[in-house]
């Protein structure tokens, strides 16, 4: 029976490393108990190196090696002594055969066989040999040649285009088929393991990739919106055109290897046609002219009305999609019967008129004019006079300007209506028409005036409480003033006349009357701070209750949200005051603990003006008490601007709460009753509702006084206001400030007066 014997790993992976270190030239030895040292048996110590190449040197060490007839290699390859080139008793040599496979080899010998415990290894290095061709198109098949490119994962063109193995033709040791990617560029190419630390293999050649050839572009130049053909060779590959205007076209009437048929859009420009490959790559094809429209006014009138029409003639004005007037904006055109009809809008002015393609091409089309008014002046005037001007197109008429003043005209039945400024001097007239054209009207000779008139404001605003100074001409000629139409107090010293504005902040009107002519003029109120002005300052006193002191003093001057302040010099230390309005209603008791203190550590009180509405019974203020003198009673208002205590832009959004004026942030110690929190907000986009609801810091609680919840706006609402109490102010010393919430408003502002 023959013997089976399998080499000890551990051995033949040592004896496998020592073999590969030194080139397979060491000798082994073994210590046998035969007395000379040399087995009988047919042994095999090692064999290597592993891994090996297939075609390389394979070498088997071992004793009495000369006894094998064969070895076999998976699969089933049987090498016999005649195979081997070296057979002695201690080595064996053959070449591995290129069909073998990994394995467990098998030695055959006359008594047996020894099989290998480790099997055979092989190195596999990829090696890329050469293209089937040296130029090819996209799309077609390509096949590589080289060894072991059945382990290649991926094929990559240049520019790091790849193409995975599941998507090869077909593949083998030998060979790898494949259809060429469309967005391959030339240059070499490289195969890949597929790795994470991937080797890779380039071509020594590179692989030209064939690329379109434009021969002809035709008709050139092209219209617009027509057909444009493209031929040469290989245009299959091309998938769109770059236009001049950064246009690109993707889809084509027709495509084939040799012709490209495609439609100019009507946005492109003249200039260079770039066809654009899956690569990336650019080929120039030439520049390409665009036809562009000719135009001229057809049968041109000597002007034009607003709403007749203007008519073009030319060629291709189909290409035409807008026409502009000069001073107007861009309208759509009509086409009838070939020719462009523009109808004539009011904006539209005298001059060019631009007609514009959908590419943005301009042509120029002179010779529109308007039609203009024609009207007639009187040969002189005198300031301030209404002159009733004939005119045609007096609707058209907006401003007259006599000078370098202009003043308003009115349309009337037959022409317009126009005031001749105060400062007008004679000179020439031109009338501004509505769409800013102006048309000459003459001369006209100003006549000099005798009616009081103002020469020379002394600043540009006047503050409340005090007096408007302005210089006036013809002052001896002044009968009246008026402020807002009604009488105001005045006084004219030489030629500066000052005169009461009142308490309206804002734009108000003066007048200066003298005798049936009047003069008008916008002045500018300006709030500053507080005023007071006095109405009544006859001394009275209050002692020991004994008498009522009917007093007529006259509030109805005195603005709406005012405050009526009586002030008094004490005579005794516990003053005290009841107040009645005119019809003998209690507004104030000065006996109670709390207002008994405010009297005794003050020397005025404030209380609203509309708790003193009557004075019919011949008096509006009753006055009791003790220990006082009353020295004046005035109205008193602050026009001071709010002044900010928080500003930025806080989005509620659905009851977020903005807490930048709580926890210590604004100290609300320093509030006093009465004073007024202002609000500024915007809608947030998309809501017609919207809300605020002002709450303490200490678990968002509301604050304490009535109808302090909710406060609800609608879409137009940007302001809010809210009056402290006193039970306000303390609400929020002890919990924590002031939260804002609310729904649908942006904050912006938080103003305190």
């Amino acid at each position: 029976m023959k013997k089976t014997k399998y080499i000890n790993k551990i051995e033949s992976a040592i004896l496998v490393f020592f073999i590969g270190l030194f080139g397979l030239t060491l000798t082994l030895t073994s210590c046998e108990d035969d007395d000379d040292g040399v087995s009988n048996e047919t042994e095999l110590l090692s064999y290597g190196p592993m891994p090996i190449q297939r075609g390389a040197e394979l070498r088997f060490i071992g004793n009495n090696l000369d006894d094998v007839t064969s070895i076999i290699i998976p699969d089933g390859i049987e090498l016999t002594s005649a195979d081997f080139t070296e057979h002695t008793a201690k080595s064996i040599k053959l070449i591995v055969p290129q069909e073998a496979i990994e394995g467990l080899l098998v030695l055959n010998y006359s008594e047996g066989t020894i099989t290998t415990q480790t099997p055979i290894g092989f190195s596999e290095p990829i090696s890329l040999e050469a293209f089937a061709v040296s130029s090819i198109k996209p799309g077609a098949e390509l096949t590589l040649t080289g060894d072991y490119l059945n382990r290649v994962a991926e094929v990559i063109f240049t520019d790091r285009v790849v193409v995975d193995s599941v998507d090869f033709v077909s593949k083998s040791r030998k060979e790898i088929k494949l259809i060429v990617p469309a967005e391959a560029q030339t240059g070499k190419i490289a195969v890949s393991n597929g790795a994470e630390d991937p080797i890779i293999i380039y071509s020594e050649e590179e692989l030209n990739i064939v690329i379109p050839v434009v021969s002809e572009v035709t008709p050139n130049p092209v219209k617009p919106g027509t057909a444009l053909t493209i031929t040469g060779t290989d245009l299959d590959l091309v998938t769109g055109f770059a236009l001049g205007g950064d246009v690109n076209v993707t889809e084509f009437e027709s495509q084939s290897a040799t012709s490209i048929v495609m439609t100019v859009p009507t946005n492109a420009k003249s200039g260079a046609v770039t066809s654009v490959l899956p690569s990336g790559i650019e080929i120039e094809v030439g520049d390409i002219a665009l036809i562009e429209p000719t135009a001229a006014i057809d049968e041109i009138k000597d002007s034009y009305g607003v709403g007749e029409m203007v008519v073009f003639a030319g060629t291709d004005l189909d290409l035409v999609t807008t026409a502009t007037f000069t001073g107007a904006e861009a309208t759509p055109v009509t086409i009838t019967d070939g020719k462009i009809n523009l109808e004539v809008s009011e904006a539209a002015q005298s001059g060019a008129i631009t007609l514009a393609t959908a590419n943005g091409t301009a042509i120029t089309v002179d010779g529109f004019v308007t039609t203009k008014p024609v009207a007639t002046f009187p040969s002189d005037a005198t300031p301030l006079d209404e002159l009733s001007i004939v005119s045609t197109l007096g609707g058209r008429v907006k401003s007259v300007m006599f000078g370098d003043l202009e003043a308003e005209a009115t349309a009337s039945g037959d022409g317009f209506n126009v005031v001749v400024p105060l400062e007008a001097e004679t000179g020439s007239v031109t009338m501004v028409m509505d769409n800013g054209e102006t048309v000459a009207a003459g001369s006209i000779t100003i006549n000099t005036f005798t009616f009081c008139a103002v020469s020379e404001f002394a600043s540009e605003s006047t503050t409340v409480g005090e007096l408007l100074e302005c210089a006036v001409v013809n002052g001896e000629n002044l009968t009246n003033v008026l402020l807002n139409d009604q009488d105001t107090p005045y006084l004219l010293v030489g030629t500066v006349l000052y005169a009461a504005v009142g308490t309206n902040v804002g734009d108000n009107k003066i007048t200066l009357v003298s005798g049936t002519t009047n003069v008008d003029y916008t002045i500018k109120v300006e709030a500053s701070g507080l005023v007071e002005t006095v109405l009544y300052n006859t001394p009275v006193e209050l002692t020991n209750w004994s008498a009522n002191y009917e007093l007529n003093v006259d509030f109805s001057g005195a603005p709406a949200d005012s405050y009526v302040r009586i002030r008094y010099t004490k005579t005794n230390d516990n003053p005290q005051m009841k107040i009645f309005h005119g019809h003998w209603g209690n507004v104030y008791d000065g006996t109670t603990d709390e207002n008994l203190a405010i009297l005794a550590s003050s020397d005025y009180i404030d209380l609203p003006v509309s708790l003193f509405p009557f004075s019919d019974w011949g008096y509006s203020i009753i006055l009791q008490g003790d220990g006082m003198i009353i020295s004046s009673i005035s109205w008193v208002k602050d026009f001071s601007a709010p002044k900010p205590i928080w500003e930025g832009l806080f989005d509620l959004g659905n009851w977020q709460g903005n807490q930048d004026l709580a926890w210590g942030n604004y100290d609300w110690s320093t509030v006093t009753a009465g004073q007024t929190l202002y609000f500024s907000f915007t809608m947030n986009e998309g809501n017609d509702w919207g809300c605020l609801s002002l709450r303490h810091g200490d678990s968002w609680g509301n604050l304490p006084t009535e109808g302090s919840g909710q406060i609800d706006f609608g879409p137009s609402d940007t302001q809010a206001t809210y009056t402290l109490t006193q039970a306000d102010i303390d609400d929020l010393v002890a919990n924590g400030g002031l939260v804002i919430t609310g729904a649908n408003l942006t904050l912006t502002k938080v103003a305190l007066k």
